[in-house]
């Protein structure tokens, strides 16, 4: 018996070394909700769910649509999703538990995108030239339940204004576009230059880029830090000829923190070693290009925290790369 229980443990032990290996290198399968198509996470995610299989380091990498924040949030703490692309404004209300979310809910970046524009476009044919003329206006303002109605109905409550002042029609960036262009819509609310809609309807119409009067622009910027005034430059988008202040946002890829560690690990190295690609192929990714450098330059990690925490696996591969300590 004594040489039984001798000759067992070895056994039993190399069966517990294997089982544990096993476990330690299964690879995660990646699930990505990238917003509504023709939008510019949907691009995004698809870029970086082709690298994460090129990678080796996956079992499987998927880009999927959904109709926005709130059923990209729902699909994570579900489980269902693995990350989802949000924008920072929307992060931060979650995790407030405010509109348009009913309750708390908990984030974490696990990579930064950068910094978007938002503005409102009409045809040139219209007589629409200021923000102050929209009330009233037939006015595509993004899917129903996105990150663009979000937006929408922020500014408009900062103005003291509200739905019931505009004619909101719930169409994502290509419907309205394609309803702008078609005279179905007087303007659209737009963001994230270029996407296909927008491409589009530039190329196919001559347009205009509605101006944004500065004492309407810093009451729509708020004092909670939500939003950060930029510069809509000229040439950003065909027709736009003239540098124009506008409201950005932050973006990023986020999950819960419960995403394990090795997963956030694996996406944050995947896009640091492919981000000069991904530059190439899609152009909001130049941002995430700038906004890496910065903190790098500046030494700075909370540069990266897109309005929630960074996952530790994400900043394990940040400090791998030399761009934080």
């Amino acid at each position: 018996m004594g040489m039984f229980k001798r000759l067992l443990a070895p056994a039993v032990l190399a069966c517990m070394v294997a089982t544990t290996s096993l476990g330690q290198t299964k690879k995660p399968d990646i699930r990505i909700a990238t917003g509504t198509p023709g939008g510019a996470y949907y691009v995004m995610g698809a870029i970086l769910a082709e690298a994460l299989n090129k990678s080796g380091r996956v079992n499987s990498a998927t880009a999927e649509a959904s109709s926005g924040a709130i059923e990209s949030s729902r699909l994570m703490s579900s489980g269902e999703i693995t990350i989802g692309g949000m924008d920072a404004p929307l992060v931060i209300a979650g995790l407030r538990g405010q509109p348009p979310f009913k309750d708390k809910l908990s984030y974490v970046t696990v990579t930064p995108l950068g910094y978007w524009a938002l503005f409102f476009i009409s045809l040139e044919s219209s007589n629409i030239t200021s923000l102050e003329q929209i009330r009233g206006k037939r006015i595509a303002i993004g899917a129903k339940g996105s990150g663009m109605e979000a937006h929408a109905r922020y500014f408009f409550n900062a103005l003291g204004w509200s739905f019931d002042d505009i004619r909101p029609v719930y169409q994502a960036f290509g419907p309205g576009a394609a309803s702008t262009r078609e005279g179905k819509v007087d303007l659209q609310f737009q963001c994230c230059i270029p996407n296909g809609g927008l491409t589009e309807l530039t190329e196919l119409s001559k347009t205009r880029v509605v101006a944004t009067p500065p004492e309407l622009l810093q009451k729509m910027l708020g004092t909670e830090g939500l939003y950060t005034q930029s510069i809509l430059k000229k040439g950003a988008i065909r027709g736009h000829d003239v540098d124009m202040p506008v409201v950005s946002i932050q973006i990023g890829w986020f999950g819960v923190p419960s995403l394990p560690e090795e997963t956030a690990y694996i996406i944050m190295k995947t896009m640091l070693e492919n981000i000069d690609q991904f530059a190439e192929r899609s152009p909001q990714y130049k941002s995430t290009q700038e906004l890496i450098d910065e903190a790098r330059a500046k030494a700075q990690p909370k540069l990266l925290e897109m309005g929630a925490p960074l996952h530790p696996g994400s900043l394990r591969a940040l400090r791998e790369a030399g761009i934080v300590k």
